[in-house]
C-alpha cells in the first residue's frame, strides 16, 4: 500500500532509517491516525477524540454502575473499557 521495500521498513522498525513525510501521511492514513501519534505514539487532542473519548467514559461509568447491583461481574472497568473501544472504533 505504501509502494515502499521491506528492507525500508525493516530500516524503520530498527530506527536506522526515518520515513519521509508523504510516507508518514500515508501511514496515518492507512491506520487511522494522526502523524502525531507516529512520531511520539501519544494521541493528539482532537475535538472528535475528545469527544469519544467523553462517550467511552460514559459508557464504561454506565455499566459499571449497572454491575456493581450484580451479585456476579461479567466483566472488570477495564475490560469493558476495551469492549466500548473497539466498538467504537471503524470498521
Amino acid at each position: 500500500m505504501l509502494k515502499i521495500s521491506p528492507s525500508a521498513v525493516g530500516m524503520y522498525e530498527q530506527g536506522r532509517r526515518e520515513p519521509a513525510l508523504d510516507i508518514l501521511a500515508a501511514m496515518a492514513q492507512i491506520f487511522g491516525v494522526t502523524i502525531d501519534f507516529l512520531v511520539t505514539g501519544k494521541a493528539g487532542n482532537t475535538e472528535e477524540e475528545a469527544r469519544l473519548t467523553g462517550l467511552l467514559l460514559e459508557r464504561v461509568n454506565a455499566s459499571d454502575l449497572r454491575l456493581n447491583n450484580r451479585r456476579m461481574r461479567p466483566f472488570s472497568r477495564e475490560e469493558l473499557a476495551v469492549l466500548f473501544a473497539a466498538m467504537l472504533m471503524e470498521p
